[in-house]
C-alpha cells in the first residue's frame, strides 16, 4: 500500500495494459506500477513480473526510495535550479521603490494600487432597534454586544439601548435624561471599564454636556456640563489611552471646530482647544473623532465653507500630537454628505460612514492608507430615506457596525458591513 502512495505523487491513469504479466488491468495498483517500472524506480521481480501480492522486503523497500529520489526527485529540482537562474534578478529588474515584484510569466516589476471596490457585499444584516430614535452612536461593549446611544425626538430625551447579544435581537431601553430638542447631536464611547460617556448637547441652555455612566448597563451616572457652546452642533467623543474623553464639537458662536479633552475619567476638568478658525458657514460642521495608532486624535467634519469655495468638502483633521496642539487638514472629497462617523479599521485605516443628501443612503468612505491620501466612497444601503444620524463601530470580527437612522420608517437600524480585505491591482 505504502509503495502505491508514493509511486502515486507522480503516477497518470490511463495505461492500456502492465509492463508485468502478472499485474491485472484495472487494479488499484496498476497505474502506479507501471508509472513506477517507466521511470526507474523498479524492475520487478522477473523480466516479466512484479509479484504484486508479495510483501515488500526492507531491501526493496530502501531500493525503492533510492530509485525514487534519484530518478524523479533529482531531476525535477535540476530542472527547476536551471529554470531559476534563466530569471531575471531582483537588481536587474530594477524595480521602483514603490514597485513590488510579481511573476507574472516571468519575474516583473509591478505598481501597487489600492481600492476598496467591491468589498461590501449585498449580505449585510439590518435590525430594527427603536422607533423615535435619531443622533445614534453605537460601540462594542466588553461582552461583545453592541451598545446604542440616541435621541428620541418623541420625549425629547437621552435615551441607551444595551443589546442582549452580537447582533442586537434582544436588549434593555433606558432613560437618561432630558436634553431639550433632540435635533442636536449626541455620541457615545466606552471607558477601560466598558461604562458608556455620552457627549451631547442641552438645547435648552446651549452647553455642551458629558453623561458619565457609572456602569456598563449606566444603571445611574452623572451628566457633565463642559462648556457654553451655542446651538445645532454635533459632538463627537472617544476616550484616550489615559481613559480620558476627548470631545470633538462645533462651537456655534464662532463657527470654530473644536476639542475639548477632559483632565480625568470623569471630566470633572479639562482644557478646551480651538482647532480651525471659522473663517465661513460651519467650517468642522458634523465632526467625528477617533484616536490614531499613535494616540493622536483624528478628526472627520463636513467642511461647508471649504476653505472659500462654497463648496462641502469631507475633511480629515490629523492632529500632530496627543493634545492636538498642532496638526493638517486634508479635504477627501467633494461631497453633498452629512454626519461624518469615523473609526479606524483593523489596519489602523481610517473609514468614514456619512449620510448623502442628494441620493439619500448612507455610504461609507474607505481610506486605503492610514493619512487617507487616497480611498473610495461606497454605498451600504440605499433602501429608501436612510443613513442619517450614523455611527460606527469595529466588531469582534474586524467588521464595521453601524447604527443610523432609517426616515421613512422612523426606524433606529443596525447595519454589520462585512469588510473584505483591500484589494490590490497590478499596473
Amino acid at each position: 500500500g505504502w509503495f502505491v502512495g508514493l509511486v502515486g505523487l507522480g503516477a497518470t491513469a490511463g495505461f492500456a495494459s502492465s509492463s508485468f504479466t502478472d499485474v491485472e488491468q484495472d487494479r488499484y495498483y496498476t497505474d502506479a506500477v507501471d508509472w513506477a517500472f517507466d521511470n526507474g524506480v523498479t524492475t520487478g521481480t522477473s523480466a516479466t513480473t512484479f509479484s504484486p501480492e508479495d510483501p515488500a522486503t526492507r531491501a526493496q523497500s530502501v531500493t525503492f526510495l533510492h530509485r525514487y529520489d534519484e530518478n524523479v526527485v533529482q531531476p525535477a529540482l535540476d530542472d527547476l535550479t536551471s529554470d531559476i537562474a534563466g530569471l531575471d534578478t531582483l537588481d536587474e529588474l530594477s524595480c521602483e521603490a514603490t514597485q513590488v515584484v510579481i511573476y507574472d510569466d516571468g519575474w516583473v516589476c509591478a505598481t501597487l494600487r489600492l481600492t476598496r471596490s467591491g468589498q461590501f457585499p449585498p449580505g449585510v444584516n439590518r435590525t430594527f432597534v427603536a422607533e423615535s430614535g435619531v443622533n445614534t452612536s453605537v460601540a462594542i461593549g466588553l461582552d461583545g454586544n453592541p451598545i446604542i446611544s440616541y435621541l428620541d425626538w418623541a420625549t425629547d430625551a437621552l435615551k441607551l439601548h444595551v443589546c442582549g447579544d452580537p447582533a442586537c435581537t434582544s436588549g434593555t431601553n433606558r432613560t437618561l435624561v432630558d436634553v431639550g430638542s433632540p435635533g442636536n447631536g449626541a455620541s457615545m464611547a466606552l471607558n477601560a471599564d466598558g461604562n458608556p460617556v455620552i457627549a451631547h448637547f442641552e438645547s435648552d441652555l446651549d452647553d455642551l454636556q458629558l453623561y458619565v455612566c457609572y456602569d456598563p448597563a449606566c444603571a445611574s451616572g452623572t451628566d457633565r456640563k463642559l462648556a457654553d457652546v451655542g446651538s445645532g452642533s454635533v459632538t463627537s467623543v472617544v476616550v484616550s489611552a489615559d481613559n480620558n474623553p476627548v470631545i470633538a464639537y462645533v462651537d456655534d458662536f464662532a463657527d470654530n471646530l473644536m476639542l475639548y479633552m477632559c483632565g480625568d475619567s470623569a471630566c470633572t476638568f479639562g482644557t478646551n482647544r480651538r482647532i480651525r478658525n471659522g473663517g465661513g458657514p460651519a467650517v468642522g460642521d458634523f465632526t467625528s473623532v477617533a484616536l490614531g495608532a499613535d494616540g493622536n486624535p483624528i478628526i472627520a467634519h463636513l467642511d461647508t465653507w471649504n476653505d472659500g469655495t462654497n463648496i462641502s468638502g469631507l475633511d480629515l483633521y490629523v492632529c500632530g500630537d496627543a493634545a492636538c496642539t498642532f496638526g493638517t487638514n486634508q479635504e477627501l472629497m467633494d461631497v453633498d454628505g452629512i454626519e461624518p462617523s469615523l473609526v479606524e479599521d483593523s489596519d489602523g485605516n481610517p473609514i468614514i460612514t456619512y449620510y448623502e443628501e442628494v441620493q439619500k443612503d448612507l455610504r461609507m468612505y474607505a481610506c486605503a492608507d492610514r493619512s487617507c491620501t487616497t480611498g473610495a466612497s461606497h454605498s451600504l444601503d440605499a433602501q429608501g430615506d436612510v443613513g442619517s444620524n450614523s455611527s460606527m463601530a469595529i466588531g469582534a470580527d474586524g467588521n464595521p457596525v453601524v447604527s443610523y437612522y432609517d426616515a421613512d420608517n422612523q426606524f433606529l437600524k443596525v447595519t454589520r458591513a462585512y469588510f473584505g480585505v483591500t484589494g490590490i491591482i497590478f499596473e
